[in-house]
């Protein structure tokens, strides 16, 4: 398997370069925090994601620091949460404490879809951090189910000339790759069998939106042939055709001797 290995395909660790710094390390003075743009605007607002700047002494958030405080007051319908919950979240998952991290992640992740709908870039940002901890808590299941989520989210957000499309499908893909390299949960086959759909979905953008010389072209076109090439030899029909191969080599073998 060496040649489908970090010289082709993206680290797993690279899926996460675009989150915020704050999954490395909160800071000590400041919690940098991401929140979506909740106010009641027409399609054509600007609904981007966006970075805020708080005060860790902000007494709405002390308010609800303890877990038993935020089960008590915790309201998917109240938007005002959102800044407590997800501060929580992180300063949780800094920790280490990643099971206490996808339970504030969680609920933040409820209210987001209730106050802005479920198909919202505003998700994305929380379910790549549910990941982080669900990866450092080895739930595969729940990585690859929120992994799926991701892709649903980006094919229906983003046009094909959008760059966040291909940027978020790359980050899918190698997830997908990356499992199937550690075999981290006995799915190889699966694994490897959405990484070649997602590279045709991405040679397929692609195609529509960059230069035939683009270098990305050799890039998908040498994924996918090793997808189906590995594919092949995991196939029922390989392994008959080795066992052909066998049964012949035996036969001439047998001849020789009579």
């Amino acid at each position: 398997m060496a040649c489908m290995t970090d010289n082709i395909f993206t680290n797993l660790s690279a899926f996460f370069r675009d989150l915020p710094s704050t999954l490395a390390g909160l800071s000590p003075l400041l919690i940098f925090l991401f929140a979506a743009s909740f106010a009641a605007a027409d399609d054509a607002a600007d609904t981007a994601l966006q970075w805020r700047l708080i005060e860790p002494e902000d007494n709405t958030i002390a308010e609800l620091a303890t877990k038993g405080q935020q089960d008590a007051f915790f309201n998917p319908y109240d938007r005002t949460q959102f800044d407590a919950l997800t501060i929580q979240a992180l300063q949780r998952q800094e920790a280490g404490d990643h099971v206490a991290a996808l339970e504030a992640f969680d609920q933040a992740w409820k209210i987001t879809r209730v106050a802005n709908g479920l198909l919202h870039g505003s998700q994305i940002p929380i379910v790549q951090s549910m990941i982080v901890s669900e990866i450092e808590l080895e739930d595969w299941e729940s990585v690859d189910n929120h992994f799926g989520y991701l892709e649903h989210l980006y094919q229906r957000l983003y046009d094909n000339d959008d760059p966040r499309l291909e940027l978020g499908l790359q980050k899918v893909s190698s997830w997908h790759v990356n499992a199937f390299n550690a075999n981290v949960d006995g799915k190889r086959r699966l694994h490897l069998e959405k990484a070649r759909k997602l590279f045709k979905t991405r040679l397929a953008v692609a195609e529509q939106t960059l230069p035939a010389e683009d270098p990305k072209f050799a890039f998908l076109h040498q994924s996918i042939g090793l997808t189906e090439q590995y594919l092949f030899l995991m196939s029922n029909r390989n392994r008959e055709q080795l066992r052909q191969s066998e049964r012949a080599a035996r036969d001439r073998l047998l001849a020789t001797l009579n």
